[in-house]
């Protein structure tokens, strides 16, 4: 790759990063304090890796990024060509496989299972050796990739630490175990749509409403009922059965850490999606009453329960695509309403609404929403054998 490419690659993310600093100040400094609270001075490595979040990744008030504006007042279309590929920021557990010329290096990304050429920066020669790890984050740059943000050499070769650290990744990050990796994802929606099945067949539907308190208990009894109950047609084996035959141990049972901070609720939907997987959402017993009725508006707070719908970043398009599609008149109504329009068309105008309110879903691609627990990935299949909690 020329220099000069990469050297402009750099000279555009130093003004993004000045462009983020200048436009949203407020914001930036909201969010340091929320990240480095005990701190008013950043070191140099702190400051770079806090910079690069802050523009690439970081969800403003308005549920965009600093990029997502950058791109709409930019001028020079080459720069626009360049950051438009910026939306996909790459997180790994990378092994530096062969060291190439003019500071390029052949890394093998251990998260997400695949290898990428990655330049850095030409007047700053990185002293990596061939076979030692790193953490690092890459950005998409024509055929290539670019660091971006700072590289932390890992001391450890020890593979049960560098596993529990890329499991640690995957848990944390669903989305880094699928990206750039088309296979992986393929096979994950496989997985997820035989996962989709089973919850139909246990729920009746692939929707459910259930009070907090219930909840535990119901994941338990589904889970328990697609591995140890239910029987392959093909072969007529459970799923642990098979899993313990191949692996020499019980598949391990999904986690929902979360799943205490909804014990307390009301009216939780639970929605198993075929692309964005198993769904947990507040007070959707409501918002799925509004937009049933006609009489939506004798409800009491009906206008904040869409409204909180729309503006929470966390919810995706799901729940009104849903509920348009099996309630159109009223969903309509609901919208005119709320909007206080006098005419809303669901075709039309839902999808503007939605790209007004949830901008970041027009602009990434959906991957598996969650870590199926038998993808036969190389790194789970090692993270049981080290013992590391997947």
């Amino acid at each position: 790759m020329p220099v000069s490419l990469i050297h402009r690659a750099i000279r555009l993310k130093q003004q993004l990063v000045d462009f983020g600093r200048k436009n949203f100040g407020e914001a930036y400094l909201q969010a340091q304090a929320q990240l480095y609270p005990a701190q008013t001075e950043l070191s140099e490595d702190e400051r770079l890796a806090f910079d690069t979040w802050f523009v690439l990744e970081h969800l403003l008030p308005n549920h965009r990024t600093v990029l997502s504006h950058f791109l709409e007042v930019w001028e020079d279309g080459a720069d626009l060509v360049i950051a438009e590929q910026w939306h996909m920021v790459i997180q790994g557990i990378f092994q530096v496989r062969q060291i190439l010329a003019h500071n390029h290096f052949e890394l093998f990304n251990l998260v997400n299972e695949v290898s990428y050429t990655v330049a850095s920066n030409p007047d700053s020669p990185l002293p990596l050796e061939k076979g030692e790890y790193i953490a690092a984050r890459i950005l998409p740059f024509q055929d290539h990739h670019l660091f971006v943000g700072t590289i932390d050499r890992l001391p450890t070769r020890k593979k049960n630490e560098l596993y529990e650290l890329v499991t640690e990744i995957q848990l944390q990050n669903p989305r880094m175990a699928f990206i750039d990796n088309k296979d992986r994802i393929e096979q994950a929606y496989r997985i997820q749509l035989d996962e989709y099945q089973d919850f139909v067949s246990f729920f009746g539907s692939d929707e459910v409403i259930l009070n907090g308190t219930e909840l535990p208990e119901k994941m338990r009894e589904f889970y328990h009922y697609r591995y140890f109950q239910k029987r392959s047609q093909e072969t007529g084996a459970t799923i642990a059965r098979a899993f313990q035959e191949k692996y020499h141990q019980l598949p391990p049972s999904p986690s929902f850490d979360f799943l205490p901070d909804l014990e307390s609720q009301e009216n939780l939907g639970l929605i198993y999606d075929k692309t964005e997987g198993m769904v947990f959402l507040l007070h959707y017993g409501r918002l799925r009453e509004i937009f049933s009725r006609t009489d939506f508006k004798k409800i009491k707070n009906w206008r904040q329960v869409v409204q909180g719908y729309l503006e929470d970043p966390a919810i995706s398009s799901l729940p009104f695509k849903r509920l348009g599609k099996e309630f159109p008149e009223n969903t309509q109504a609901v919208f005119k309403a709320l909007l206080k329009r006098k005419a809303f068309s669901i075709e039309d105008d839902l999808p503007f609404l939605i790209k007004h309110y949830k901008p970041m879903e027009v602009m990434t691609h959906l991957t598996p929403a969650i870590i199926p627990s038998l993808v036969k990935s190389k790194t789970f299949l090692k993270s049981l054998k080290t013992g590391s909690k997947w």
